[in-house]
């Protein structure tokens, strides 16, 4: 049985709709947007919603009616889960006060894994924050999440960027569990695959920031290398699928659809590996 589409309507914010956060035919400076999907792992019997968000940069080029907005976005939804994968802060730590009370406000189970700003600016920081607002920072390891035949194994990386990471040591044991795996940076997902994580949530590219047809894609896979840029990305081992995230790092602007900042809701069911189903 499919689970029903999540009735999720961006929360009115105190600007309005008018007002500078509100999305134009560019999404600039548009509130994040609920990407919802049905997402299916093989060889497994559950059902479960997962709320993902990532690069959440809490900053000055980030406005807090964003990040709250994101938040909102999340509880609407009720999901059993909620996933963070890195880039809590942007580029310092003077705003990490500000990602424990927001981080607070997510109700339910939230696991989160590091990026690499947060590593760059001050992760023994970024991970006090967390562990204050009620969030499970795991590093190069797996938890249960789930019970019986909904039970998924998670499994969480450090940081590939930043050269944190350990794949191996992350999905030790895992016996051929069902597994979901959190990685900040997608280039990881090949290496997750093979070890027995068929199905991984990232971020770290912002869609391209600035995404133009052909050109950014271009861009990214021929000077930077970069295979999974936005979307899912369904292949022979596995999945992965890179949210463009919320916050901005350096420039707080944002042009086309692919890049809109985003809080994904994924329905997760068991079934045959094919590519999901949904979107925006």
């Amino acid at each position: 049985m499919t689970l029903p589409p999540p009735e999720i309507a961006p929360p009115s914010a105190p600007d309005g709709p008018n007002g500078p956060l509100h999305g134009g035919p560019a999404w600039g400076f548009a509130r994040p947007k609920p990407y919802h999907a049905h997402v299916f792992v093989p060889n497994w019997q559950g059902r479960k919603r997962v709320a993902h968000l990532t690069d959440l940069h809490f900053g000055t080029v980030t406005p807090m009616a964003l990040q709250r907005n994101a938040v909102a976005l999340v509880n609407a939804a009720h999901p059993d889960l909620t996933v963070l994968t890195g880039d809590f802060v942007a580029r310092g730590l003077g705003h990490v006060e500000q990602l424990r009370a927001v981080m607070s406000e997510i109700r339910g189970r939230k696991v989160a894994v590091l990026g690499n700003h947060d590593w760059w600016s001050g992760a023994p920081a970024v991970r006090r924050a967390l562990d204050l607002a009620g969030v499970e920072v795991i590093t190069n390891g797996w938890t249960e999440e789930g019970h019986g035949e909904d039970g998924l194994a998670l499994v969480c990386i450090d940081d590939w960027t930043t050269d944190h990471h350990d794949v191996g040591k992350a999905c030790h044991g895992l016996l051929g569990r069902p597994a979901l795996a959190l990685s900040h940076n997608p280039e990881a997902a090949p290496e997750l695959w093979a070890a027995g994580a068929g199905l991984v949530l990232s971020g770290h590219t912002h869609g391209g920031q600035f995404h133009l047809k052909a050109w950014t894609q271009a861009l990214y896979k021929n000077l930077l290398s970069v295979r999974y840029l936005n979307g899912f990305y369904h292949e022979e081992l596995g999945q992965v699928y890179v949210n463009p995230g919320v916050g901005s790092s350096i420039v707080p602007f944002r042009y086309g659809l692919p890049a809109q900042r985003c809080v994904a809701i994924l329905d997760l069911e068991g079934g045959p590996a094919r590519p999901p189903e949904g979107g925006f």
